[in-house]
């Protein structure tokens, strides 16, 4: 992605439009950012985020305070950014809310809602995409690859935050790279490892606890069914009894059981045998005795049922035409009762029409009906026109207020009349004043940029004497590692000559009788050299130590001397910048124009509030005006109105009163048709219905007289007396019911077989046995089935209990089988459950999460070395460190490694330039990573953030040399700063300038300008 241009209107601290053309200040591939503090440099890059996504980066997200405190009242917050992704160029205008001035809200301003536009450049013209905010803001980020956070971390590079990433804890280091590289879905995965594990533990307690149960309770029954039968066990009580042992106890058990319950069976069934002979003797004999009890009632009552008999088929001849006997009573009734409401209702309407005479007749019933019809039609038509007499009330209401309103708008009329002439010679008064915003404004602008003037001469004043010092205590710190190197200098001839006067004392030192001198190959040495008394040898390993210590003393004192130079050079600048001004000098000239500011201000201030005085003035003349103008409209409105309503109003008054024909309203003719209409209505209902019951009563009495005849009754007495009370129906009924049962239970029981064999063993001289022998046969008979009943309970207990057993065997073994799977697959998920959280076998208590971050951090620390090695000549680079740490998480660790010694350092050890040069590689490095897995574009424009003070000459061209690198394939870099230094590097630059009225932006390059849409 390139940004090619970018315009900003009432935005942030830019009260005005600005314009800023890339392509021309990039031209050269690095520019220069550069503006006081507070002056806006970073609302550029806000600009630029806002544009794209449609909000401010960071924790400026979501504030609302975008559009400039110092924009004109009336001037739209916008910002238009025209940028190319690969092959396609696109141009992006937002406008955030704002509150625009209205003269028609109360509070004289109006929201207006946030706008946005998304054109693209295709052949050769703008073509529109979206003008949805939401949609622009989907669109781009789509297109780049990047979300708003990723794209505010790729394109600005801010040091300070990287060093302290650089320098973080493991777990405070994870944070931020979870906010880069999104690793939720690792996280749902380390949740639902979780979720399972916890589901599966609960799943295999219960199955483990409910195992142990059914365990315990076979062994259980089968020990306690033992111990009631009273065999005892040795260790019943212990988990691991045999379960073969309990069986073979069981059945044998059950063996002795089962015989000793066939004996009781046999002894049981020869008892019940004579049992049941005895008691079949008793009942055919009782049978017998049972026949002849029948036989004589039945006899006894032959009479009585016959008589019965007779009086019931009366009664059934009677009451089969009762029916018809009701109807023709319950008609006369009816005709009784229509005749008595017929004379009421004719006397209500003799009463109301006493010139009425009423006749009982068909003819009668078809006139009242005939004049009932006609009045409910006159009703109708009364009713329907009694809404007219309620318009005519509102009407009359309606007319009272259009008069008192057409006196309120002529009174309104005349009051604004006289506001406005009031209004008319005030604003003639302010008119006379001097008004002159223009040049207040100006003079307070030049009395700011005087006092901003003066206090820059007092900064660089403190900075002159500031860097002096530190200059002075670069030339001590010089001075003594100079002095130092001098030292070991001399350290180092001084060995070195002692060494060579030392040499033939080393020779002679080595000789040994009989063999041959190195130098003149004699085997006798007579007289060898000795070194001088107390006097150690040197040795070359002496003076090479010697050595190396010069060597490191001679570099230490060059970087010193580097130091030095760069502080002499800093001093000489701030000393040129503050000229020969003292600090207290300085200073006045700050408080002389501070005065002069304040006075300009309140002069700005003076104007501003006649100005505003006046505006309000001319406001309220308008304002006066369009009432007196809206006052005159209602007042001809309302006379209009109050006219139609007078002629309305008379054309309805006479509509009512033909209406009326001579009553004071319709309510009152309506109640007096409603009477007469009611009275003829009555009196019609009640003659239809007294002609209707007596017709039916003469049609029920004819048809009692045929079915009372056919069924052989000559009158009504006749069929009352055959008629018989409830109560002696119901006794005759039962006394035949009695004598058939006993008639047909005799015939039956005379041929049944037992009364047969019953005669025959009473004609052979037997007889029924007496109840004594019944008692003791009974009671051998219950003591036998008892001795049986318990012998068969203990054989079934004894089964049941070795069937349970076997049962219970089964099962466990079955559900150990059916759950040894699920236990297997618990143990393994809740070792896999750990390693994932970062337990268990996971040596470096990563969770998966964490792992993931890892070789994230892998990659940016590969990518930021490539940066970083060009920085410090090779001599640094960054590896990712896993090394575990105890029981604390890692592998999101970060360390140096350090090519002059081979060795590796914590990023603590840094000095301020090299932890520059590793952040800001760092910062590189992570942006190549997220534009690499987000599939994002490659970025042509980067901006640098500030920290570059903190290196000194020799690390700035390395460093420079690193910036020099990333404008390779066409990049545009800016870089922000304050170094004078990167000014003297740097020609192309855009500098923010601040003052009172808002902050502008100029470049050294000529601009061409984006216009706003």
């Amino acid at each position: 992605m390139r940004i090619h241009q970018l315009a900003i209107q009432a935005f942030g601290p830019f009260a005005g439009t600005e314009h800023i053309d890339f392509d021309e200040l990039g031209a050269a591939g690095l520019f220069l950012l550069d503006g006081p503090t507070g002056a806006g440099k970073s609302s550029i890059l806000d600009a630029i985020c806002y544009a794209i996504y449609g909000a401010l980066p960071g924790n400026r997200q979501g504030s609302r305070q975008i559009r400039s405190d110092h924009a004109a009242e009336g001037l739209a917050p916008e910002v238009a950014c025209e940028l190319s992704v690969g092959a396609r160029r696109f141009e992006v205008t937002r406008s955030p809310a704002w509150m625009r001035p209205s003269k028609r809200a109360k509070s004289g301003f109006t929201e207006e809602k946030a706008k946005s536009a998304l054109r693209e450049y295709v052949d050769g013209e703008w073509q529109a995409l979206s003008t949805r905010n939401d949609e622009v803001g989907q669109t781009l980020g789509a297109v780049l690859g990047l979300d708003r956070e990723q794209f505010t971390k790729v394109v600005m590079l801010p040091q300070g935050g990287f060093a302290d990433f650089l320098r973080a804890k493991d777990t405070e280091r994870e944070k931020l790279l979870a906010r880069l590289f999104d690793t939720s879905d690792y996280a749902k995965i380390e949740e639902e490892f979780a979720a399972r594990l916890q589901q599966e533990r609960k799943r295999t307690e219960t199955i483990e606890a409910e195992l142990a149960a059914l365990e315990n309770q076979v062994r259980s029954d089968a020990t306690g069914a033992l111990q009631a039968a009273g065999i005892e066990l040795p260790g019943a009580d212990e988990p691991d009894l045999d379960f073969d042992g309990l069986q073979e106890h069981l059945e044998t058990l059950r063996q002795q059981r089962a015989e000793t319950a066939k004996a009781r069976r046999a002894d049981q069934a020869t008892a019940s045998r004579r049992h049941q002979q005895l008691q079949e003797r008793q009942r055919i004999f009782g049978r017998l005795a049972e026949l002849r009890q029948l036989e004589t009632a039945h006899a006894a009552n032959a009479e009585a049922a016959t008589a019965a008999e007779e009086r019931l088929h009366l009664d059934a001849k009677a009451t089969q035409i009762r029916a018809y006997q009701r109807q023709q009573r319950d008609a006369q009734q009816n005709v009784s009762a229509a005749r008595q409401q017929l004379e009421s209702r004719a006397a209500n309407f003799t009463e109301r029409f006493p010139e009425r005479e009423i006749q009982y007749t068909q003819q009668t019933l078809q006139s009242l009906a005939t004049e009932a019809n006609e009045l409910g039609e006159q009703l109708g038509s009364i009713r329907s026109a009694l809404p007219a007499e309620e318009q005519r009330e509102q009407l009359a209401r309606e007319l009272l207020r259009q008069q008192e309103l057409t006196g309120k708008e002529q009174e309104k009329s005349e009051r604004a009349e006289a506001m406005i002439a009031t209004l008319a010679k005030e604003r003639e008064e302010l008119q006379a004043k001097d008004l002159d915003e223009v040049t207040a404004a100006a003079g307070v602008q030049q009395a700011e940029q005087a006092l901003e003037k003066a206090t820059e001469q007092v900064a660089a004043v403190k900075r002159r004497e500031e860097l002096r010092d530190a200059k002075n205590k670069a030339q001590a710190l010089y001075d003594g590692e100079a002095s130092r190197l001098r030292d070991r200098q001399c350290s180092l001839l001084e060995a070195q000559q002692t060494l060579l006067n030392q040499s033939a004392a080393r020779l002679a030192a080595g000789l040994v009788e009989g063999e041959p001198c190195l130098v003149c190959g004699a085997t006798e040495h007579p007289g060898p050299a000795v070194a001088e008394a107390g006097e150690e040898l040197v040795d070359e390993d002496a003076v090479e130590h010697l050595r190396e210590q010069v060597e490191a003393q001679r570099e230490k004192t060059r970087q010193v001397e580097a130091k030095l130079h760069a502080a002499t050079t800093r001093y000489e600048e701030a000393a040129a910048v503050a000229g020969q001004t003292t600090r207290d000098e300085a200073q006045q000239q700050v408080a002389q124009h501070q005065e002069a500011l304040k006075e300009a201000q309140n002069v700005r201030a003076s104007v501003a509030k006649l100005v505003a005085q006046l505006a309000k003035v001319q406001h309220e003349s308008e304002k006066q005006a369009q009432a007196a103008a809206a006052a005159k409209l209602a007042h001809g409105v309302a006379v209009e109105k109050t006219e139609a309503l007078g002629r309305e109003l008379n054309q309805l008054d006479a509509r009512l009163s033909e209406l009326r024909g001579g009553y004071g309203s319709l309510g009152e003719k309506l109640a007096e048709l409603s009477a007469d209409h009611s009275v003829f209505s009555a009196l019609h209902q009640a003659l239809s219905k007294s002609l209707d019951a007596t017709a039916h009563l003469e049609d029920c009495s004819r048809r009692w007289e045929e079915e009372r005849t056919a069924v052989g009754f000559t009158d009504d007495a006749a069929q009352a007396q055959a008629l018989l009370e409830p109560g002696v129906r119901q006794e005759l009924e039962q006394l035949r019911a009695t004598h058939q049962k006993r008639a047909a239970a005799t015939e039956t029981l005379s041929a049944s077989e037992d009364v047969i064999q019953a005669r025959q063993l009473e004609a052979e001289g037997e007889t029924a046995p007496d109840t004594g022998q019944l008692e003791r046969d009974a009671a051998a008979l219950q003591e036998a089935e008892e001795t049986y009943e318990q012998a068969r309970q203990t054989e079934v207990v004894a089964a049941a209990s070795l069937q349970r057993l076997q049962e219970g065997r089964d099962r466990l073994a079955r559900r150990i089988s059916d759950t040894g799977p699920v236990i297997e697959s618990y143990r393994r998920l809740k070792a896999l459950a750990e390693v994932v959280r970062g337990g268990g076998e996971n040596r470096l208590k990563m969770t998966l999460g964490t792992y993931v971050l890892a070789a994230r951090l892998e990659e940016v620390t590969a990518a930021a070395t490539e940066r970083l090695q060009v920085m410090s000549s090779q001599r640094y680079s960054l590896e990712h460190d896993d090394t575990a740490r105890g029981n604390a998480k890692s592998g999101l660790g970060i360390r140096v490694h350090d090519s002059w010694t081979g060795k590796y350092r914590e990023t603590q050890t840094l000095s301020g330039g090299e932890t520059f040069m590793a952040s800001l590689s760092l910062a590189l490095g992570l942006a190549d990573v997220i534009s690499h897995h987000s599939g994002a574009v490659d970025m042509q424009t980067l901006f640098v953030d500030e920290g570059f003070g903190s290196l000194d000459t020799e690390t700035l061209e390395q460093v420079m040399e690193a910036l020099e690198s990333l404008r390779s394939g066409g990049r545009v870099i800016g870089v922000v700063s304050h170094v004078s230094e990167m000014k003297q590097r740097i020609t192309n630059r855009l500098t923010v300038t601040k003052a009172r009225e808002g902050s502008t932006i100029s470049t050294n390059a000529e601009r061409s300008l984006l216009t706003l849409s």
